[in-house]
């Protein structure tokens, strides 16, 4: 009595096809996705290692010519010296944040690729917007 036909190979054909267009976008994405977040890692390291060593440095050298400019100067204006140099290290010191919050600031939006690949795809399938 209800003896339904199967369906035709053809319509079960094009849904695997769907079906595995489908899954390699969605590869495809995360794949993009895992390249954007091992660039951004790298850069994160870059960024420590470089501001670790700037810091390091610049405050073993602030020592020694702070150091060597107190002793050069005379009892007298050691006082002036001292005062002197820490305006000038807290201008710098108030410099190299600015400059370091700029570049943090400017960099691009994480993940900005995949999100536009995944704008495009989103356009693709609903063409009616």
């Amino acid at each position: 009595m209800g003896d339904n036909p199967p369906p035709p190979v053809g319509i079960l054909e094009s849904l695997r096809k769907l079906g595995r267009t489908g899954v390699a976008v969605l590869q495809n994405r995360l794949e993009l996705l895992a390249v954007e977040v091992e660039e951004q890692k790298v850069r994160l390291v870059k960024v420590l290692v470089l501001a670790g060593a700037a810091v390091f440095l610049a405050n073993s050298a602030l020592l020694a010519v702070s150091a060597t400019i107190v002793m050069l100067a005379s009892e007298r204006a050691r006082i002036a010296v001292l005062i002197a140099l820490s305006v000038v290290y807290v201008s710098a010191a108030a410099w190299a944040f600015l400059a370091l919050r700029k570049e943090l600031r400017s960099a691009p939006p994480v993940f900005q690729d995949t999100v536009a690949e995944l704008k495009k795809d989103g356009e693709w399938l609903n063409p009616l917007n």
